[in-house]
């Protein structure tokens, strides 16, 4: 058995060739293998042939693959995909025929490779192309549809039946692993992930092992289909399909929606014209320009809120990540917090700990393969204040606290404390998240007033809290740094 380095590796080749050999390939009506012709998939073929569809044939790869253009692609300003792969013994045609009625009515283009090879006689197995080299020939028809039909690729999805559904997995990894991010939304129906204690083998096994990295589905999205009557190969297909929708949210990616269809047998999703629309709907909406979120909670200017503070937001349809910004100003100018790739499966994050009294402000944005949304609106909340912290009001005039000069701060400031006994003394700044920044004095120091002079050209811009730590108390300052 190949090692998955060089199952990565092979497919590293084979996608770098197909970058390579990016261009308009010839099309004809009639695929070489002469699959268009075995009974049953000479039906697909002939539909999908009288609605103007076409063939790329790829004989140094034993496959070919179907494409079906609108016939007013070239006047839309939204050219999006759908690649359509097909089961155990099934046909590129096949597929897509049974998407054929959604495409038209949404006017998106499909391509489906061909995966299955047939075996020497009709009744034989074949053998199937592994995920590694589909990915490599959607890659290079999808490239194909580009440069002759100007298809947009940050606008594709990826709907698989049955073994195409098992597939989707891989496929789903190699896109992001290789960040080509075609795939807006796997729509996988009817082919789960084995359940354990029969995991799955290596590649899609050292993947789930996060073997290559921890969140590997990260901006994938999956819809989920799945019938419970479904024992088509003597398992039943909606545990292995729940198994995979956790799989896929423990692994950084999304499940928009999964249907656990009660009268479901295997073929279930393409005979509810629901679940169809559905889907199609999810797709529609992650290849379309994302909008910003509504922000739940906490609410805006909500004061006395814990030092580990929830934020929430709405799901958002258009989302397949969600990009949050704490900010230590109403102007959003600095930066105290930045986290741009939030699966859009977690619509919350504890925020924390937060430097007491401390406001701060918040504010999320959408993001999908076209881009990022406008920004929601601004909210800022305010932490409790800890009882036991003492200002400078507050101080007796023998023991004066903190004072810095100047705030704001540039390049220098000047550090003034007096103590009325000598105590051990740390003098440490802290960002508002309650975070060590660095540290000053950490020394047995005398009674008396005490100055320090301390370059703040290291420090970014940014709101700090100066805090002064002794076995009698303590005493803060907020500096703000600046440029």
């Amino acid at each position: 058995m190949k090692s998955r380095s060089t199952l990565l590796l092979c497919a590293a080749l084979l996608l770098t060739y197909s970058h390579l050999s990016a261009q308009i390939l010839p099309e004809t009506t009639t695929d070489y293998l002469n699959i268009y012709k075995i009974p049953g998939h000479d039906k697909s073929y002939q539909t999908l042939l009288q609605a103007g569809a076409k063939v790329i044939n790829f004989t140094a790869d034993t496959s070919f693959a179907c494409i079906w253009i609108p016939p007013n692609y070239s006047t839309q300003a939204v050219k999006r995909v759908m690649v359509c792969m097909h089961g155990t013994k099934g046909a590129a045609y096949d597929e897509m025929k049974d998407e054929l009625a959604y495409a038209q009515a949404n006017n998106y283009a499909m391509v489906g490779v061909q995966w299955w090879i047939q075996g020497a006689t009709p009744s034989a197995d074949g053998t199937y192309l592994d995920e590694a080299k589909i990915y490599r020939l959607i890659d290079t028809a999808l490239k194909h549809v580009k440069a002759k039909y100007s298809a947009d690729l940050s606008r594709v999805g990826y709907v698989g039946f049955s073994r195409g559904s098992a597939a989707s997995y891989l496929i789903m990894f190699y896109d992001r692993f290789y960040k080509t991010n075609y795939f807006a939304l796997s729509i996988s129906a009817s082919g789960g992930i084995p359940v354990p204690p029969n995991p799955p083998k290596p590649p899609l096994g050292d993947v789930l092992q996060k073997r290559y990295g921890i969140t590997p589905f990260l901006g994938a999205s999956f819809f989920f289909y799945c019938g419970m009557k479904d024992e088509e190969w003597g398992t039943t297909m909606c545990n292995q399909i729940a198994y995979a929708d956790s799989i896929v949210r423990a692994n950084g990616g999304q499940t928009v929606r999964r249907i656990s269809d009660p009268e479901g047998k295997h073929g279930g999703y393409r005979l509810n014209p629901g679940y169809q629309a559905s889907a199609v709907q999810w797709f529609l909406d992650l290849t379309s320009t994302p909008t910003p979120p509504a922000l739940v909670q906490p609410a805006d200017k909500a004061v006395n809120q814990p030092l580990f503070t929830t934020v929430q937001w709405t799901t958002n349809a258009t989302a397949s990540l969600y990009d949050l910004h704490i900010s230590g100003d109403p102007g959003f100018f600095t930066t105290v917090s930045r986290d741009s790739l939030i699966s859009a499966s977690v619509t919350s994050k504890r925020i924390g700990e937060i430097f007491p009294g401390t406001t701060l402000y918040w504010r999320v944005r959408s993001k999908n393969n076209i881009g990022a949304s406008a920004w929601s609106e601004g909210r800022s909340f305010t932490a409790q204040r800890m009882t036991g912290v003492t200002d400078d009001k507050n101080r007796s005039a023998k023991d004066k606290g903190l004072r810095v000069s100047p705030n704001p701060a540039s390049e220098n400031i000047s550090v003034q404390f007096t103590l009325s006994k000598p105590e051990r003394v740390t003098l440490k700044f802290y960002n508002v998240l309650g975070q060590e920044v660095a540290s000053l004095l950490d020394a047995e120091t005398d009674a008396g007033e005490h100055t320090l002079q301390v370059s703040t050209q290291h420090l970014e811009c940014q709101t700090l809290f100066l805090r002064l730590q002794t076995n009698s108390g303590r005493s803060s300052q907020m500096v703000t740094v600046m440029r």
